[in-house]
């Protein structure tokens, strides 16, 4: 029984950081035009004339 808990524990830790990852990955490639924090983020890294 004991086992069983620590592989459910494992797998359920696993798919977390693979969704994590494969997020982070997402959103590198597909970044929020729309959010607040886009628009500030597009207002710092353009650069100043």
């Amino acid at each position: 029984m004991r086992d069983m808990l620590k592989r459910i524990v494992l797998v359920i830790f696993v798919l977390l950081v693979l969704t994590a990852i494969s997020g982070f990955f997402y959103m590198q490639k597909h970044p929020l035009e729309g959010s607040k924090s886009g628009k500030i983020l597009n207002l710092l890294s353009q650069p100043s004339k």
